[in-house]
Formats: C-alpha cells, sequence, structure tokens
C-alpha cells in the first residue's frame, strides 16, 4: 500500500513555504531535500548555495565537481557569500571566484599575494557587485594589496600583525614591501568603503591608545580632508591570548575611551575583543547569526546621539 504524501491536500505555494523554511532552519534538511525531486530540488538548491564555505582542499574539490552540473547563470547568481579557507590549489580557487562571479561577501583565507602571483587579479576584479571583502589570518600575512578588493567593497575587515607609531605614514605592517604604496594610499583606491575592521594584537612595548590617531586620518574631514569621502565607521578587534585576557580588555577599554575623549570624527572608532574564529564569525552571520558590524554601529549611533 502506498503512503501518501503529508502535503498532498495542501497548496504548492504552501508546500514550498514549509519546505524553504524547513531548507533555511537546517543545511543537513536542506541537502537532503534536494534529493526528494526535481521540483523541491528547484526551490531548495538556491538556499543550500547562498552560503558556501569551503575549508579544505577537499570540500574545494567537491564544489567544483558539483557546480560543473549547474547552469552557470545558476552559479554566478545565486551563491552571495562565499568562504575559502584553504591554501589551495590556487588553481581551484581562481575558478571557484572565477564562476561565482555575482558573490556579494567573500571571506579570503589563502594568500592573496601567492594568488596574484600565480593566478593575477583578473578573477576577483571581474566580481560584478562585491560588497563586503573579508582578508583573514594567512591572507594578510604577506601584506595586502588593493587591486585584490572588489572597487564597489563597502564593506572591508583586515587582519594586522604589528602597529608601529613610529611610522605614521605606513605604521601597519600591511602597508610593508618593495615597491608599494602605503598602507592609506592603497585604502584610498576603495572609494566606496564605509566599514573597515582592522583585526590586530596591541603590545605592551606601544600604548593601545597611540593607534587612535592614525585611524582618525581615515575620515574625511576639515582637518583630514585627504580622508575616505565614505567611511563612517572603523571597528578594531583585538585579538589576544586567554591567559592574557584582562590586558586585552583593559586595552578595548582604553581604545573606547580614547576615541570618545578625542571626539569628532575619531567616536566612529570602536573597539571589541575579537572573536575566537574571524571565520566563524563570518559563516554565522551569513548564515542568520549576529551582523560583524552590528554592535559597533549601534555603539557609533549612542555616541552620535550624544552632544
Amino acid at each position: 500500500m502506498t503512503t501518501p504524501f503529508a502535503f498532498s491536500n495542501l497548496p504548492v505555494e504552501l508546500v514550498r513555504d514549509i519546505l524553504e523554511h524547513a531548507a533555511h532552519s537546517d543545511r543537513a534538511t536542506a541537502r537532503n531535500l534536494t534529493l526528494v525531486s526535481s521540483a523541491v530540488r528547484h526551490w531548495t538548491d538556491p538556499i543550500l548555495y547562498n552560503t558556501v564555505v569551503l575549508s579544505s582542499a577537499r570540500s574545494l574539490r567537491a564544489f567544483l565537481t558539483a557546480i560543473a552540473n549547474k547552469p552557470a547563470h545558476f552559479v554566478r547568481t545565486r551563491i552571495h557569500n562565499l568562504g575559502i579557507f584553504t591554501v589551495g590549489p590556487v588553481q581551484s580557487i581562481d575558478r571557484v571566484l572565477t564562476a561565482c562571479a555575482g558573490v556579494q561577501s567573500l571571506a579570503c583565507g589563502f594568500s592573496l599575494p601567492s594568488y596574484k602571483q600565480s593566478q593575477g587579479v583578473a578573477a576577483l576584479q571581474s566580481l560584478t557587485q562585491p560588497r563586503e571583502q573579508h582578508l583573514l589570518g594567512v591572507a594578510c600575512r604577506d601584506g595586502w594589496d588593493a587591486s585584490l578588493v572588489g572597487p564597489t567593497v563597502t564593506h572591508l575587515r583586515i587582519h594586522l600583525t604589528s602597529f608601529d607609531s613610529s611610522r605614521p605614514d605606513c605604521p601597519f605592517a600591511f602597508s610593508e614591501g618593495e615597491g608599494q604604496e602605503s598602507g592609506w594610499a592603497r585604502l584610498k583606491a576603495l572609494p566606496a568603503l564605509t566599514h573597515l575592521a582592522v583585526v590586530y594584537r596591541p603590545s605592551g612595548s606601544t600604548p593601545p591608545a597611540s593607534i587612535i590617531p592614525h585611524l582618525t586620518r581615515l575620515f574625511q574631514s576639515p582637518n583630514h580632508e585627504d580622508g575616505l569621502p565614505a567611511l563612517e565607521l572603523i571597528l578594531i578587534q583585538i585579538v589576544g591570548a586567554k591567559k592574557d585576557a584582562a590586558f586585552f580588555d583593559e586595552a578595548v577599554k582604553t581604545l573606547n575611551d580614547a576615541a570618545v575623549s578625542a571626539g569628532g570624527p575619531s567616536r566612529r572608532i570602536v573597539a571589541e575583543l575579537a572573536p575566537q574564529s574571524a571565520a566563524k564569525q563570518w559563516e554565522e552571520a551569513k548564515r542568520g547569526g549576529e551582523c560583524v558590524w552590528e554592535r559597533a554601529e549601534a555603539i557609533v549611533s549612542s555616541r552620535l546621539e550624544q552632544k
């Protein structure tokens, strides 16, 4: 005896709503639903592919195999959030970036200088309308290059390795490198930038608050006319070992107090402890969790309301 389909008496639109809700709620369920029928797969595939995380060479290969069976238009328009957290192969990374041209938020956890040397910048520059880009960990270890950030990016997060207050034109390690412009000049190549996050570890040899004047220069104001015209917020994410938690908690407080005391555009600088995993934070945000920028935006709004 054949068991009747549980939704057989429901309108198709309601069945679709139920299955799409189930797919949004759990990725394993979303994957299973793609096996039910071609119609159900048509409904749930866009949900399953909306956010893609590739954390190993194996997942990279599996993803390339999967999208080889998808229409190019689907891959180009349905993958909105892409996180690549494996070092390679860089040729495979380049194939993924080329196929996923419609990505709106891109998180890079692979060496961008090595990628550029091997593959160039064509795939990254051909992304149609990237809004958010995160250069995490190894992506910035050997420096960074604005040509590896889409010109339409409004939200950018960069991992820094050190800060040297004695070098006002290029105080961050990412601005070093033979024949390269300073970090500030590279940021000016991103005129759409509204949100900038810097992830760095303060040292006991440099007062934490010394970073504030350097970051304030990035805001366009009567005192800093060469700043970024659209910049609204700078988020400082302090990273450190658990055993030194008290030091880093104090560094966060010191930075926030200094930003408020400096007044003017400095009030748009917010410090917080970095998440245990920036990659995990990005993924959770894209799957419906708290936005990376949400708390900092609320703090800036509160500061600006206080005359």
